[in-house]
């Protein structure tokens, strides 16, 4: 459930089973237009978590969905393949 006062509070939802066969609901992102920032490219490595690399990168885990705003592509932020290249603002 997403509480009423989170910024994705009016985003769909939809369930997704990852490569260990588990099922997840997950918050789709919405088309926004165009979006600009600056961004560094990061190669995902083994034990990488987006709230890991929010908090090296902006000292706050919760910051995480400024990376997943910049990467519309990937659907699945717990099932990331080693080696996958995404963008992390520059903020």
């Amino acid at each position: 459930m997403i509480p009423a006062n989170s910024r994705y509070a009016s985003n769909a939802t939809t369930i997704i089973t990852g490569s260990d066969g588990k099922s997840r609901n997950v918050i789709l992102p919405k088309r926004l237009g165009l979006l600009s920032a600056t961004v560094q490219i990061y190669t995902w490595a083994e034990g990488d978590r987006a709230d890991l690399l929010a908090y090296r990168n902006y000292g706050d885990a919760a910051q995480w969905w400024r990376i997943a705003d910049v990467n519309p592509h990937i659907q699945n932020w717990t099932d990331i393949p080693v080696g996958t290249r995404i963008r992390i603002p520059i903020v």
